[in-house]
This record gives structure tokens, C-alpha cells and sequence, in this order.
């Protein structure tokens, strides 16, 4: 390459310009400009006067080039939308509809922009279908940019044989919660429901997700599905002792007809191990208003020794109505 004398040599360094952070190029094309103009006064005005103006359409052109690759990564509402339903059509989905969007970029810190979205076929099941639905499955779509992935599974006996009945069929909750004291330690949680049956009940699946800022991906670290007709319940734990913890209640199969209580934690790589089984002590049906992993709390606590029979009664953060004094009876905590 032909050298100027007087003309400085700028560091582009082991990148290509059009890569480089827009302020950085901005102050090495500025330098290179102003080197440029002081040469071109010390030379008579011949070819090399055109030098500078060749170089002011190619600055531009490196400018503009790096604008578009820092703005290339962020996609409009609008175009995930169109990204998610064209993949969600080119599979064989009949007339996607997004009905939830979450953003994840900002909660997670994510490198690259990421979004939730959450699609349903607008076509209703066949009619020999055994389910009361107005609508097809329930898609979870995770876009980076403008780029989705909606290949989750949420229930292990989503084959052929099954058909519709081994998929989501209605959207509960997506949300970011925290293992973390001050917000910090963010998880994914996304709760579905399955087909619906004359009797009302379902399959609930609960997942949790953990950005790992390495891969810039979203594995899954938890999931579990319950009934919904006998007071189950899958619990993320936000707050007290167990932050962090997810613990999780469904009836027994022989009498006497209590539950199992059953805990997870996060373990290796933050997938969530069971650390806590145990047949309670809330009976189904007895009256008590506590929802059943309320009233367990004193014994799911006093089997990770954390309480004690004497010490205060841990409040529900959900009190029911006109309930004003919490005891305890049997091993369980009551709310009279």
C-alpha cells in the first residue's frame, strides 16, 4: 500500500472496520479526515486533491455499514411477531395468533435481544376430540432477534398415539422471578395447562429457565406437571428461607387421603434436584382455608431444620379472607 508523507497511519487493529463500536470508528475516521485535510494543504492541488473526497464517500460508507451492524440485532414487536407465525405456518400451524410477548433482554442482560413469545392455533381441535376447546395448542417460542425457536415440549407423553391431548392447550403465566435477594439470579417461569375435560381438570406444567450469559441460550432447569382438580400446586418460592426453592403438592392415591410434599432445589449447572418427599399432614377436604403447601409450611421447614414447635408460625404471603389467627393443629398450621 503507497504511504504519504505526512500522513498518519490509524490502528484499525485485528477487526474490520464495519465491526468496530460506532464511537470508536467515528474518532479513528475523524482522525484519519483531519490527517487527510492537512496533507492536501501541503500539496499542490493535482490527482491528490481528490484523495480527500474519495475518502469522505468511504468513511460514509463504513459508517453506514456500522450503524446497520449495531442496529441489525434489535427487531420490532412487529417483526417477531411475523418471524414467530411465518415459522410457526411453514410447520404446519393453521393461523398462528400471538397472544403473549415478554421481553427478555432487559431482565437477563442478555448479549443478544431475546423474546418470549407465546402463539396459539386458532383452529379448533377435531371434533371427535374428548376436550371442550375453542382453540388449537399452545406454542412457546423463544426468538433471538428475529430468529424463533419453538420446538419446547412440556409433557413427556406428547406422541403420535396422544394426539392434541399431549399438548398445551392454554397459556397461564410467563414471568421473571428471583432466587436471588434484590432481584438478582432472574429465572424464566412459564406455566401451561393442557387440554380440559369434562370434569374441568387439566395437566399444569410449571418450567423455569436460566440465561447463561456463555452460550447466550435459555436451557431449562425445571419442570414439573400436576393435576388441577384436588387443590395441587406447583410453588416458585420468592421470598424467606426457601428463596429460591420450588416446592410442589398433589393427593395421595390411598388413605389416609393427605398429600406429598415434595422440594426442589437448584443443584449442578442450576437444574433443580428434589431435596424434600414426604406424605403430609393436611388432609384433603378437612376445612382448613390454607392452601396445602401454606399449611405444610411449619413441617416442610421443621424437616430441613429450619423450624421448631415453639417458634412463630410462618405467615402465607396470601392470606385468605377473614382470616385472623394462624395455630397449630395436628402438625398442621391452621388459619381460624
Amino acid at each position: 500500500m503507497r504511504s504519504f508523507p505526512g500522513l498518519k497511519s490509524e490502528t484499525w487493529g485485528t477487526r474490520h472496520p464495519a465491526t468496530l463500536p460506532l464511537a470508536r470508528l467515528c474518532d479513528v475516521l475523524k482522525s484519519r479526515v483531519m490527517n487527510l485535510m492537512i496533507f492536501r494543504m501541503r500539496l499542490p492541488c493535482k490527482r491528490i486533491c481528490t484523495v480527500p473526497l474519495c475518502c469522505l464517500f468511504c468513511i460514509g460508507v463504513l459508517a453506514l455499514r456500522s450503524m446497520a451492524a449495531e442496529t441489525s440485532g434489535t427487531s420490532s414487536p412487529a417483526q417477531i411477531d411475523q418471524a414467530v407465525e411465518a415459522a410457526l405456518s411453514d410447520s404446519g400451524v393453521r393461523n398462528p395468533k400471538i397472544i403473549s410477548r415478554l421481553d427478555l433482554t432487559e431482565p437477563f442482560k442478555t448479549s443478544s435481544q431475546w423474546t418470549l413469545e407465546v402463539a396459539e392455533e386458532d383452529v379448533p381441535p377435531p371434533s371427535k376430540a374428548p376436550m371442550m376447546e375453542d382453540h388449537g395448542p399452545i406454542f412457546v417460542c423463544f426468538v433471538k432477534a428475529d430468529t424463533p425457536n419453538c420446538s419446547e415440549k412440556f409433557y413427556q407423553r406428547a406422541d403420535n398415539e396422544r394426539g392434541w391431548l399431549g399438548l398445551p392447550m392454554h397459556f397461564l403465566a410467563n414471568r421473571v422471578v428471583y432466587a436471588g435477594r434484590g432481584k438478582t439470579r432472574p429465572l424464566l417461569l412459564i406455566s401451561l395447562c393442557g387440554a380440559e375435560f369434562f370434569d374441568g381438570n387439566c395437566e399444569v406444567a410449571t418450567a423455569l429457565y436460566r440465561y447463561q450469559k456463555r452460550s447466550d441460550t435459555f436451557p431449562r432447569v425445571f419442570l414439573n406437571v400436576t393435576g388441577r382438580n384436588n387443590n395441587e400446586s406447583t410453588r416458585f418460592v420468592e421470598r424467606g428461607p426457601l428463596r429460591g426453592m420450588v416446592i410442589v403438592n398433589y393427593p395421595t392415591e390411598h388413605a389416609p387421603y393427605t398429600y406429598w410434599i415434595e422440594a426442589y432445589a437448584p443443584g449442578k449447572s442450576w437444574q433443580y434436584v428434589r431435596i424434600l418427599h414426604y406424605r403430609g399432614r393436611t388432609g384433603y377436604g378437612d376445612g382448613n382455608p390454607l392452601a396445602v403447601i401454606d399449611s405444610e409450611m411449619p413441617e416442610i421447614l421443621r424437616h430441613m431444620g429450619l423450624w421448631r414447635t415453639g417458634n412463630a408460625l410462618p405467615v402465607p404471603s396470601r392470606l385468605p379472607k377473614g382470616c385472623n389467627h394462624l395455630s397449630m393443629r395436628r402438625g398442621e398450621e391452621w388459619c381460624n
